[in-house]
């Protein structure tokens, strides 16, 4: 007899992208821009064509589908659909098509973001998300993809709402480089309101696809340990920047202003992605914080964008989804920069297991995107951090098929992790995994 980890029946398995961080060769939108600022971009990289995903995204497919993954996460370019204002790109709007068409035919269930992080030139030049009114335009692109892809079975509306206020209006990171936490207060409340808007949208001219947010929630780790103090202070930077999504979905409030509530932000996604990486830990001095790791002081081991392995807050991050949301969770990112595919291999294995038990204790997950599907262009890191379960060559475009792929296919195509993974990789199931006895 051997065991196995099972996961549900008709689970989806795939691996998650953006469009502009494969597509290349996009000159329409704030990150080109933002892109040609000296010293912004590690190495001084610049996206270019990146992995030239536009023009060999059937052979990408293709390739994904003979490594037995059922599904993917991929983007719609904003500034691609619309270049200029109240301006449709019909062409675009049929390349898009080719791209699902290709989709359906490799038999991969399609998740479609609306919203990846980048803006076009002209919506930026009129305070991009920062205004209110400017939601309107928001809203027209949205109403062009709800009429123009009714084929489209999942649509995920803004991906992480949080990263664009934070890193672009908080530290200054992103474009437009602002540093003022009024500006990202407002900002993030309009992307909440974005999401709602592209929701209804979506629904208006097709009720039968399924509309959801995605969001990352890092473990904010002291908020549940260390000293009273400290619990609270994480515990209010964790609302500001966790619980506010979760209060728009069920009560319809509006993050920031008291008492402020749209009851078309009420109930608006059928279904909740869940982006999860790492633990964020606070530092402290004389108990007042003063920055934040991406790691537990006593972890060692970070991957390429300096980021803790902590496989344990993936499974209390879905717990925490299931108690705060009533419907269906996908893992809609998880994933390791890394240039050693066998790193990149046990950390697949020690979040599934998490994935795996967080079902056998409740929670109705029924599918993972592994981030990404290939190598890609990671914003201000540039090219060198490596996600992809597909290597590329950027010089030649040449796909790499790595081990972690392989193995990854083999749980996709067997819906369940083998005992011998996991004695190969030293990992041990938790109590109460789904554990199939087999002979």
């Amino acid at each position: 007899m051997s065991e196995k980890l099972v996961f549900p029946e008709d689970f989806l398995w795939g691996s998650a992208q953006s469009a502009y961080q494969v597509e290349g060769n996009n000159c329409n939108n704030d990150w080109y821009e933002f892109e040609q600022i000296p010293g912004v971009i590690k190495n001084g990289d610049r996206c270019g064509e990146s992995s030239d995903h536009y023009n060999l995204y059937e052979s990408d497919f293709k390739l994904l589908r003979s490594l037995n993954q059922n599904a993917i996460r991929t983007g719609i370019e904003w500034s691609r659909i619309v270049p200029e204002e109240n301006v449709v790109n019909e062409d675009e709007l049929e390349h898009y098509h080719r791209v699902i068409e290709s989709l359906k035919k490799n038999n991969l269930t399609e998740f479609i973001n609306i919203f990846h992080f980048t803006i076009p030139i002209w919506f930026e030049r009129k305070g991009g998300f920062l205004k209110n009114k400017n939601l309107k335009y928001f809203q027209h692109y949205c109403e062009v993809l709800a009429k123009n892809f009714p084929e489209v079975e999942f649509w995920n509306t803004i991906n992480e709402p949080g990263v664009v206020p934070l890193m672009g209006y908080l530290y200054g990171d992103f474009p437009p480089r602002r540093k003022s936490l009024s500006a990202f207060t407002k900002v993030y409340r309009n992307m909440i309101k974005a999401h709602g808007i592209a929701y209804r949208k979506i629904k208006e001219h097709n009720p039968k696809s399924q509309v959801g947010i995605v969001k990352t929630i890092p473990y904010f780790y002291q908020k549940y340990h260390r000293k009273l103090w400290k619990k609270w202070v994480v515990s209010a930077m964790d609302f500001a920047y966790n619980q506010v999504m979760f209060d728009a979905l069920k009560k319809g409030k509006l993050p920031f202003i008291p008492f402020a509530y749209k009851n078309w932000l009420r109930d608006s996604s059928d279904f909740f992605g869940l982006n999860y990486y790492n633990p964020v830990y606070f530092k402290f001095k004389f108990g007042i914080p003063t920055g934040f790791d991406s790691k537990l002081p006593s972890q060692n081991q970070i991957t390429q964008m300096g980021w803790g392995i902590y496989p344990q807050g993936l499974y209390e991050d879905i717990m925490r989804v299931k108690r705060e949301f009533k419907g269906p969770i996908y893992i809609t990112e998880n994933g390791i920069a890394t240039l050693h595919d066998e790193e990149r291999q046990k950390f697949i294995l020690s979040h599934l297991i998490e994935v795996n038990k967080a079902i056998s204790d409740g929670a109705d997950v029924k599918g993972f995107f592994y981030w990404s599907s290939l190598d890609n262009w990671e914003w201000a890191e540039g090219f060198e951090p490596r996600f992809g379960l597909i290597g590329i060559d950027y010089a030649t475009k040449e796909r790499l098929v790595r081990e972690s792929a392989r193995m990854y296919g083999k749980i996709a195509k067997n819906n369940a992790i083998s005992k011998q993974l996991l004695d190969k990789f030293e990992l041990v199931a938790p109590h109460k995994s789904k554990i199939q006895q087999t002979d």
